[in-house]
């Protein structure tokens, strides 16, 4: 029989091979995020990982390890998802086991995966955090939800990096394709850089919008596997976290999603899914957040000066990827060619550009996406068709007229256009170059 600092021992080396010169096996595609946390593993400050389930926060963490300078001794990483662990439930023990193992005189790295699985994680990491020197200590989550808890209890001692779903850029990445190229040369090098391997964009493009959310999907092509993968492994998990850490009802949030769903890139009111679900509107309204806070919808406000309006007017609602969309309503992979595309794509705009807004008036003049940095505004339209109207532009210009804004944007299927319209400098993009593109 293992004495208890045997056990410890052998739960540790399980999940730390290096320990015994063992090497870990991790892909070489690096997140995007990648880079800019290794900036900050020199200060003090707990790093927090956050982010959907399944979009590679282990592997992220694990990159980073692998890269740090320091006695394998004094790297360890503890999955709080491990089976082993949840049995014993030993979280507190084995750190004491390895910081007692470790070198103290150099820096010990300290990675706890899935912590949200730990009761009173932050308590523990803040003694841990105000009493060991030499400790540096990393942290992630599939739910934000307990996450959130953390800011009063480590105000200061923490900072929270969101990793995202696979950009579209990300995703061009993975397969091997170059992108760079700036706003100013869109229109002068479109054709040089873009020529030969426009339909391949495109291709990929399609094949984002079906799969592309998830790093362990992208050389899988069996339809039927991939919305299973969604479904099981990202939807019904983070559902299950929902209902763990809030104590509500899965059976309705599940349903509540669904319904979500199926109006993607679409206004939605609270009201309106109260009298379905025959649920309270404030717990409809409460159940919305927890969704959001999971990572598994974006909310949009409308685009007003006045945020008390911004807050009673209609919201409009996006799944985190248009894949989540396919695999909860189970649309056949074929439906990237009918008219539903257009909000799938409007989403994919949406998901990829950090928070966006949207635009309507009483008389119902519509503007997809608005986007504000600082002073300046963007208005985006999202056109997802191969010729665009007058009647398509219209409501752009309204809104440059409106704010007194000199450009907008109308998102195309194939158009790469730059026209002067009554005043306004309007671009017409390709979504997939609209994806790609910085500096916009």
């Amino acid at each position: 029989m293992l004495s208890m600092e045997e056990r410890h021992r052998v739960l540790l080396i399980k999940q730390n091979p290096w320990w015994q010169d063992k090497k870990l096996s991790l892909p070489e595609f690096e997140r995007a995020l990648h880079e800019r946390i290794l900036k900050y593993v020199g200060y003090k400050q707990i790093i927090a990982i956050v982010g959907l389930r399944r979009v590679g926060k282990t592997v992220l963490v694990k990159q980073i390890l692998q890269k740090l300078d320091a006695p394998k001794n004094n790297l360890c990483y503890i999955s709080l998802d491990d089976i082993d662990f949840q049995k014993y439930n030993t979280a507190e023990d084995l750190i004491n086991y390895f910081l007692e193992f470790s070198d103290k005189s150099k820096v010990r790295y300290l990675f706890m995966d899935e912590v949200q699985k730990l009761p009173n994680w932050a308590d523990l990491l803040k003694v841990y955090y105000d009493t060991e020197e030499n400790l540096k200590i990393f942290i992630s989550g599939s739910a934000s939800l307990e996450l959130n808890q953390y800011k009063e209890t480590l105000a200061g001692r923490i900072l929270t990096f969101y990793l995202p779903i696979l950009t579209f850029k990300e995703y061009v990445r993975y397969f091997g394709l170059e992108y760079e190229i700036s706003r100013k040369e869109l229109f002068r090098e479109y054709d040089l850089k873009f020529a030969e391997k426009k339909e391949r964009y495109k291709a990929l493009f399609e094949s984002y919008l079906i799969k592309g959310a998830f790093p362990e999907l992208l050389e899988i092509k069996d339809e039927e596997f991939i919305k299973k993968y969604i479904k099981e492994s990202v939807i019904e998990k983070a559902i299950t976290d929902i209902a763990r850490l809030s104590g509500e009802d899965e059976k309705i949030i599940y349903e509540l999603l669904r319904l979500l769903a199926n109006s993607n890139a679409r206004l939605f009111e609270i009201v309106n899914l109260s009298g379905i679900l025959k649920v309270n509107r404030n717990l409809i309204s409460y159940y919305v957040n927890l969704l959001e806070k999971s990572f598994l919808i974006n909310v949009a406000y409308n685009f007003t000066a006045s945020v008390a309006k911004q807050v009673r007017a209609s919201k409009k609602q996006y799944s985190a990827h248009s894949s989540i969309v396919i695999a909860l309503l189970d649309y056949p992979f074929e439906i990237i060619n009918t008219e539903v595309v257009g909000h799938l794509v409007e989403a994919a705009v949406a998901g990829n550009i950090d928070k966006t807004a949207f635009w309507r008036t009483p008389q119902k003049d519509e503007v997809d996406i608005v986007v504000k940095e600082k002073e300046r505004i963007l208005p985006i339209e999202v056109k997802y068709q191969s010729y665009i109207t007058n009647n398509d532009v219209r409501p752009v210009l309204k809104f440059c007229q409106k704010f007194e804004v000199k450009k907008g944007i109308i998102i195309t299927k194939d158009q790469l256009e730059k026209r002067d319209i009554e005043g306004t400098e309007i671009l017409f993009i390709p979504a997939w170059l609209f994806l790609l593109l910085s500096g916009i």
